[in-house]
């Protein structure tokens, strides 16, 4: 619609947003990753990004959690965990060390252990039976919309999740979104599937599972925050009153994201206050790199 309300919470309090650990991966940045989970807590960072980090509610980590096996030719000379169980035995030890009061919300994508094609369903439990033992994990589908931070007087905001596994298929094949970057205008592609009211509009630009009932992957509630990655880029924006995410990651660019023309922005983190809907990135990276 031509206007949608620009909601803001009464109170204070903050949403971040990531993803694509692929814990398993040789390529994955230990030591940054920890420090984001140290700012969590409270032990990393100047004041004020520490009292930031007192207020944080809800933590999206949209896909890509650990790098899985078999994905791509010869994966396994990039593996420092070769088995799926043990990928997700390591996520869930860093996720352990999230306070409980920041809800943590993650999909699936890709790399991790359930079917390619969409909507992808909640994570297999035989393989990922770690993550139920966390009490503030939620685990939803791919794609999937999660209201936060309702009450009796306040709505809250609808947040939909998508982990963008069509997105490389939009940056090729839109003359506007190629000739201006591609993959690096990941905000055009986003604009576009919100205008066309569906993740995947074109037949072919994702894998999907038909359901003659519904289609999972039309956009039939106009969200307030539209969260993605796949192609590791951090991207932030704004199109009709609707926050545009797409989440960094935690890994340097491999062999094979190079040759699918993937160049990754690692360690950097976008963080909305729900109060005023302002955007600040903050910056994990190792100094020189």
């Amino acid at each position: 619609p031509t206007y949608h309300e620009l909601k803001k919470s009464p109170d204070e309090v903050y949403a971040v947003f990531t993803g694509y650990l692929h814990i398993g991966l040789k390529y994955f940045l230990a030591d940054d990753f920890m420090k984001f989970i140290k700012w969590l807590r409270g032990e990393f960072g100047n004041d004020n990004q520490r009292e930031i980090a007192s207020k944080i509610g809800y933590l999206f980590i949209s896909g890509d959690l650990v790098e899985g096996v078999g994905i791509y030719p010869v994966q396994e000379k990039d593996l420092n965990i070769d088995g799926v169980y043990m990928q997700y035995e390591e996520l869930t030890r860093y996720l352990a060390m999230i306070p409980e009061r920041i809800k943590v919300i993650i999909c699936g994508g890709n790399h991790d252990a359930m079917r390619l094609a969409e909507p992808q369903p909640v994570f297999d439990l035989k393989y990922a039976a770690a993550l139920t033992t966390l009490p503030n994990l939620i685990i939803v589908s791919n794609p999937a919309t999660i209201n936060i931070h309702s009450s009796a007087s306040f709505p809250g905001f609808d947040v939909l999740m998508y982990h963008g596994f069509s997105f490389p298929y939009y940056a090729d094949c839109l003359p506007f979104v190629r000739s201006k970057g591609g993959l690096a205008r990941c905000d055009l592609i986003m604009k576009t599937l919100l205008q066309k009211r569906h993740l995947a509009p074109t037949h072919g630009s994702s894998l999907y599972i038909p359901d003659p009932k519904i289609d999972s992957l039309v956009i039939d509630k106009v969200p307030d925050i539209f969260v993605s990655g796949h192609i590791h880029q951090i991207t932030v924006a704004s199109y009709k009153n609707i926050n545009l995410i797409n989440s960094s990651c935690w890994v340097t660019q491999t062999e094979d994201q190079e040759k699918r023309g993937i160049v990754p922005h690692p360690g950097k983190i976008p963080i909305i206050n729900l109060k005023t809907r302002e955007v600040r990135i903050m910056n994990f990276r190792s100094e020189g790199e």
